[in-house]
C-alpha cells in the first residue's frame, strides 16, 4: 500500500519525516516493553501467593506482545519509507523528493518533478 494520499498532502520530505520519527517511536515503545519483560519475570516470587504470580506472568506477556508488535510495526514502517526513498530521484535533474503526485493506485504513484517536470512511477 503506498501511502499517496499523505505525500500528496504533506509532501515526500514532510511525510518521510514523519514516518522516521513514529517509527523510531515504535522501536522505543518495543525496547521499553521488553525490559518491563525482564524486570516483571525478575520479580515474579514463586513462594508467593497464585494470583499475584498469575498477574505478573499475565502482565509480563502483555508487554511481550506488545513489544513484538511494536518492532515488527517498526520494521515496516522503516522499510517503507526507505523503499520509497529509494525511488525518490529524478532521473532527469537529480532532484530528491521535489515531486508533485499526479496520480495514485493502490501499488504506485504517478510523480511529476518540481525541478524539470519529468514523471516516473513510484512502486
Amino acid at each position: 500500500m503506498v501511502p499517496a494520499a499523505n505525500i500528496g498532502k504533506l509532501g515526500f520530505r514532510r511525510w518521510h519525516e514523519r514516518q522516521l520519527l513514529e517509527g523510531h517511536v515504535w522501536l522505543a515503545t518495543g525496547l521499553l516493553c521488553a525490559v518491563a519483560v525482564g524486570v516483571l519475570l525478575e520479580a515474579v516470587s514463586f513462594h508467593g501467593p497464585l494470583l499475584e504470580r498469575l498477574a505478573t506472568l499475565a502482565t509480563a506477556f502483555a508487554a511481550g506482545l506488545i513489544a513484538c508488535y511494536a518492532f515488527s510495526a517498526y520494521a515496516r514502517i522503516i522499510a517503507r519509507a526507505q523503499r520509497l526513498a529509494d525511488h525518490s530521484t529524478c532521473t532527469r535533474c537529480g532532484s530528491y523528493g521535489r515531486y508533485a503526485l499526479v496520480a495514485a493506485s493502490s501499488e504506485s504513484m504517478r510523480v511529476r518533478c518540481r525541478g524539470c517536470s519529468h514523471e516516473w512511477l513510484i512502486g
